[in-house]
This record gives C-alpha cells, sequence and structure tokens, in this order.
C-alpha cells in the first residue's frame, strides 16, 4: 500500500533536484551548501512529520532571502541573483511541512529554475531535464486531485500503478506537441530574450593582436573555436582566416583600417563551401578557410583584405556560411600603399636591421628575398616551443639570435619585419591552423589551443601564404604534427551529440523554418502515390478499416488482461444463463453461488487468486481462465466429452 503523500512527497524532490541540477555550480558558494541541507532535512522532516518551519516562519525567511539578492539586482546583474532567488525560496520550501499549496509551490519554482538555467547554459542535458521534470510535474499534479480530497488516502499498488501509467500518457502526448511547436511555431532570427544572457569571456587561443614576449610561457587550451562543416581537406589547407593585422605599433601587431581603395580578387582555385558554427565569444570575426570568397547567414561587412565580421557580437550560438577558395590566387586589383606594408616601429636592433640589409642586396626581387629570409630562418636553428620564451624588451632579437626558441606569434612577426625592412610589403594573418576532423559528426573541430599566426607577402601582385613557423628546426614533431592530443572516443561521441544539438535546436532559427517549409512544399509537389487504387472508394474502405483498428488497438490499450477476460467471462456468462444483466456489485464468487455453475466457481477461484491478491495473472491461469470460457458455451454433455 502507498500513500499520496508518500508519491507527492517523492515527485517533489525529483523535481526539485532536476529544476536545480543545471543551476548548481552557477549558484553562490552559500547557496550550494544551503541546497542539499534543505533536501536532508526536508527528508528527515518529512519522515518525522515535525518541521523547523512554520509557515509564516517559512514565509518570512523567504522574504529575507528574496531581498538579500534581489538588491544585487541590476542591468549587466541579473541572471545570478534571479537563481540564486529561485534556489533560496525552494530550499525555504523544502523544509516546510507539504501540504497541497506547498506540492504546487515546488513544482511551479522548480519549473522556473529550470528555466531560468536555459538563461546561462543551454547543452543537451537540458532536454533530458526537461522531459524527467515535466513528467514528475504532470503525475504530481494528478496526484495532487487525490490529495485535495483526503489527504491521507491509501493506493494498492495496482492502483498506484494504473494512476502513475495513465498520468504518463499527458506528458507523452505533450512531449509530441512540443517537438511540433518547435518546429512550426514561427520564431525569430535573433533571440528575443537575448538581452538576458550574460556575454561569454575569453580564456585563451586566438586573439585580435599579436605580442610576441608578453608571456614567459603559454599553456594550450582546448576549448571549442567552432566546428565546420566541410570537405575533408589535406592538413596544409587548414588554416581558418579570422583577421589581418597590418601595423606593427612597438612590438604589438595591431590591426589598423586597410588603406582606401586597397582591392583583392581570388583567381582560379577550388570552391569550398563550409557551413561554420562558433562558439559564443565576445568579438565578432567570422572565420573561414582561407582566403574566403563570400560569407552568408550573418550580417556582416567585408574588409579590402578579404576580412569578414559580423555586425554584432558573436556571444550567442549562430551559424553562418562560407565560401572559400583553395589553390587561387590572391591578387590585388587596387593600388597598394607599400609605404603602408613596409612600415616598421622605430626601435629594432642593429643585428636585425643588418640581417634585413644583407637580404635585401641579395636579392632582385621579392621572391628571391623571401628564399634568402627563408634560408636564414633555416639557419639558425630556431625551435617551436611555448615555454621558456623571450621576455626582453626587444624579443625579435632575443628569439634570432638568444634563445632561438619561440612560437608561431615569434616566427610571423619575425619574418614580417625582416620582410618589411628588406622591401617587401607584408602583413600578418590571424585565425587557426589544423582541425581534427570527427568522423561520427562528419564535421572539424577546431580548439582554441590551435590559434595561429602566419605571414602575407605582396609578390608580384599577389598575396602569397607563408608560415615560418614551419621553418622550425622541429617543425614536424610540433606544428605539423597535430597540435594536442585528439579527443579520445567518449570526448568525440560526447561532441558530437553536443554538436547536433546546437544545430538542430539552439541554431534552429526562421531561416531554418523557410528552408524546412521550402523541401517540404517541394516534396509534396513531387509527391506520387506508389500503387494504383482503382477507384476513390478504396481510399475510403481504407480510412475505415484503419480507424476500426486504431478504435480497436485505443479501446485494447484502455484494459488490463485481467479486465478483458473477466469481460468476455461475464458476458458468457449472461449468454448461458440468460442473465440481461450482472449488478457491478456481485463478486465472483457470490455469483457463482447464486448460479450454482461449478465453472463459473472455478473461474471465481483462479481469478481471485490472482488479482485479489494484487498480482498479475500467471500465463497458466490465463490459459485455464479461457478454457472455462470455452466450456460456458457447451452443454454438460460437450463438457464431458471435452473433459476426456
Amino acid at each position: 500500500m502507498v500513500r499520496v503523500s508518500s508519491l507527492l512527497n517523492l515527485l517533489s524532490y525529483a523535481a526539485a533536484a532536476l529544476g536545480v541540477a543545471p543551476l548548481f555550480l552557477y549558484l553562490d558558494l552559500p547557496v550550494r551548501f544551503a541546497l542539499p541541507l534543505a533536501f536532508a532535512a526536508g527528508i528527515f522532516c518529512d519522515r518525522r512529520r515535525r518541521y523547523p518551519l512554520s509557515g509564516g516562519s517559512a514565509t518570512l525567511l523567504s522574504i529575507v532571502c528574496f531581498f538579500l539578492y534581489a538588491v544585487q539586482i541590476s542591468r549587466d546583474h541579473l541572471i545570478e541573483p534571479v537563481v540564486n532567488i529561485l534556489a533560496l525560496l525552494l530550499a525555504v520550501r523544502l523544509v516546510t511541512e507539504k501540504n497541497g499549496r506547498n506540492y504546487l509551490q515546488l513544482f511551479v519554482l522548480a519549473v522556473f529554475a529550470l528555466a531560468s538555467s536555459s538563461l546561462l547554459t543551454l547543452s543537451a542535458a537540458f532536454f533530458i531535464y526537461l522531459v524527467l521534470l515535466v513528467t514528475a510535474v504532470t503525475v504530481g499534479l494528478v496526484l495532487l486531485s487525490f490529495h485535495a480530497v483526503d489527504p491521507h488516502l491509501v493506493f494498492s499498488r495496482l492502483q498506484s500503478r494504473r494512476i502513475i501509467g495513465i498520468s504518463l500518457t499527458l506528458p507523452a502526448i505533450s512531449l509530441v506537441l512540443m517537438l511540433a511547436f518547435f518546429v512550426i511555431l514561427p520564431r525569430t532570427q535573433y533571440p528575443l530574450w537575448n538581452f538576458l544572457n550574460p556575454a561569454a569571456t575569453a580564456t585563451a587561443g586566438f586573439s585580435e593582436e599579436v605580442r610576441p614576449g608578453s608571456f614567459a610561457g603559454i599553456a594550450a587550451v582546448k576549448e571549442v573555436a567552432l566546428r565546420v562543416e566541410s570537405e575533408r581537406l589535406p592538413r596544409d589547407e587548414l588554416y581558418w582566416r579570422g583577421t589581418v593585422l597590418n601595423t606593427p605599433a612597438g612590438s604589438t601587431w595591431v590591426r589598423q583600417p586597410p588603406p582606401s581603395g586597397e582591392m583583392a580578387r581570388i583567381r582560379g582555385g577550388r570552391a569550398i563551401p563550409q557551413t561554420i558554427y562558433p562558439e559564443p565569444k565576445p568579438g565578432n570575426h567570422l572565420f573561414a578557410l582561407d582566403v574566403p570568397r563570400g560569407v552568408e547567414g550573418l550580417r556582416s561587412f567585408q574588409a579590402g583584405d578579404y576580412i569578414f565580421r559580423a555586425r554584432g557580437a558573436l556571444d550567442r550560438r549562430v551559424k553562418y556560411t562560407a565560401v572559400s577558395v583553395v589553390g587561387g590566387e590572391f591578387e590585388s586589383t587596387g593600388p597598394v600603399d607599400r609605404d603602408f606594408y613596409l612600415a616598421v616601429p622605430p626601435r629594432l636592433s642593429e643585428r636585425v636591421r643588418q640581417v634585413a640589409a644583407g637580404i635585401a642586396a641579395r636579392g632582385a626581387g621579392a621572391g628571391d628575398r623571401i628564399t634568402l629570409l627563408e634560408a636564414f630562418f633555416a639557419n639558425q636553428q630556431l625551435e617551436y616551443a611555448t615555454t621558456d620564451l623571450p621576455a626582453s624588451d626587444d624579443p625579435v632579437d632575443e628569439f634570432l639570435f638568444e634563445k632561438k626558441r619561440g612560437y608561431c606569434e615569434f616566427f610571423a612577426s619575425s619574418f614580417a619585419l625582416l620582410l618589411r625592412l628588406s622591401g617587401v610589403p607584408s602583413r600578418l594573418v590571424g585565425g587557426y591552423y589544423g582541425g581534427e576532423y570527427n568522423e561520427m559528426g562528419g564535421y572539424y573541430l577546431v580548439t582554441e589551443d590551435t590559434a595561429h599566426v602566419w605571414v602575407e607577402a605582396l609578390v608580384d601582385g599577389r598575396w602569397l601564404r607563408l608560415d615560418p613557423s614551419r621553418l622550425a628546426r622541429n617543425a614536424a614533431a610540433s606544428l605539423l604534427a597535430p597540435r594536442a592530443q585528439g579527443l579520445n572516443a567518449g570526448r568525440r561521441l560526447l561532441d558530437t551529440v553536443d554538436y547536433h544539438w546546437n544545430r538542430a535546436v539552439v541554431a534552429y532559427d526562421l531561416a531554418r523554418q523557410l528552408q524546412l517549409l521550402q523541401q517540404t512544399n517541394r516534396q509534396l509537389r513531387q509527391f506520387r502515390v506508389p500503387f494504383a487504387l482503382p477507384t476513390v472508394g478504396g481510399y475510403l474502405l481504407a480510412g475505415i478499416v484503419g480507424t476500426i483498428a486504431l478504435v480497436a488497438l485505443v479501446r485494447r490499450g484502455r484494459y488490463s488482461r485481467e479486465e478483458r477476460i473477466l469481460q468476455v467471462f461475464l458476458r458468457g456468462v449472461r449468454k448461458k444463463h440468460h442473465l440481461e444483466a450482472i449488478p457491478a456489485a456481485t463478486g465472483l464468487q457470490e455469483l457463482a453461488k447464486q448460479l450454482d455453475d461449478p465453472v463459473c466457481r472455478e473461474f471465481a477461484e483462479i481469478f481471485g487468486r490472482g488479482v485479489y491478491r494484487d498480482r498479475k495473472l500467471t500465463k497458466e491461469e490465463l490459459k485455464m481462465l479461457r478454457v472455462l470460457i470455452r466450456k460456458l458455451g457447451k452443454t454438460p454433455r460437450d463438457r464431458g466429452f471435452a473433459g476426456r
């Protein structure tokens, strides 16, 4: 036997746990301590039926908790105080006496808590929490209707299973409707409540400026930067262009607006379409394979050096498409301000200037000078490293002649400065290099630890991509090898789930709806009946048969096996003994006694052994009952023959 209050307690604790679980890591430390204590104290108090807080004191404590965090609310600090308030109100309600009103408040607070978590994180786990919470709350609301009639009501196990079973059909139907509404309800291109979301913060990886020597060492951060749907390409082509840094300001390379009138075009090569899903973070750089020819799907603008930037911050999940050209020629078509791309900082060491002067003297043209500079880098035996880096006031000189170790920023900035000193216009390009192709999801996973800087040099009117990091003596074991160990199978599977969740749910917007509508329209226009039915009557007949079958299935699903066999038995009894009706209050034993029928008596004994002892009938018992039902339709002589 199960008390309705016990079932409600179980469901209310489950709902509370499901509501705050996604929030837990975002709560303040005192609230994180208070919640588990409230769960434990609530369960303890429910078992003893004694509660430390009365209704009035619980309300007063709730008001104090509310104002404690409400005073912290501001335009830029809204979500965190609200989720802490919800968690504290939930904790207070857990340690109070559970009546109908309090159960209802617990369910409502749990739903609000889960809804508020979507403003902090919207991973695939949210959907699991949502389905479980909706199920718990729906069943709880059904049980509350019984609790309102009699709080001390007790169910048999069979009754409780039936009630819960029927209740589960409601969230099942709701889930189907929810999925349908998700697809068809109109939505905006941009989230209406996006202003409530806190902007993501950068950690490491791609940067809008290059400052070699600013750190003694860098640590790899293997956080996801972007995912790219694209055909699989050779690793040497996996340069993801993000920005161009065209001005050295002291030891830092920054981006200035390209000179007015600067134009370029891409000739030849092979077009590679991509669909790109960047992770939310500050900034508005739109990455794509080097060199991107165009970007669509987001409002963006393009600079003359083929840098694309969104018109808003990319601090939410978006997607865009890009078409890049691999293997083409990146030609400058407008006037090039050579002075702009030859400018160098005034403070450079004499050794650096002498190297550049020697290259300029021996190289007749830009191509020759690039070859001479590559030879110089190779002869210096430079090492690609991320620790024990040059950190003096002149990191370029220290990198080239002293420590001879550094990462891509040292290689690229030194190479570009020497090119400029030797008379070859050049600039830095920032982005990512590499990426792991996820076979499960069919996309490239680009992480922050693959952030990279390379050089573009102007040779005979064409911008050439040069990667000086490849000249490191250990390039094969560092840059050219995978930058870090790839994801294991488990992480790859989780990333695939996260990728499809973001693609199918988070990035589902008005454009996807219109695309889906157009596809449906085209398929409907092309739809042909795969077989020929003779007449309209055939469709009508099929509809009638289908409806009858559906009704039969529904009616069959409403009753258990025991109920169905009992109905068949009673129909047989009425027919055999010419009864118009059998009163519902008449038990089987009483009926058998009144009719003095040995078949009815035997049926009542077998049926009672199972159903009246709160268990299901076994297959053997069902078989015996069916035999008895068949005997009802036979004469005593027939039964005797059958018995032989």
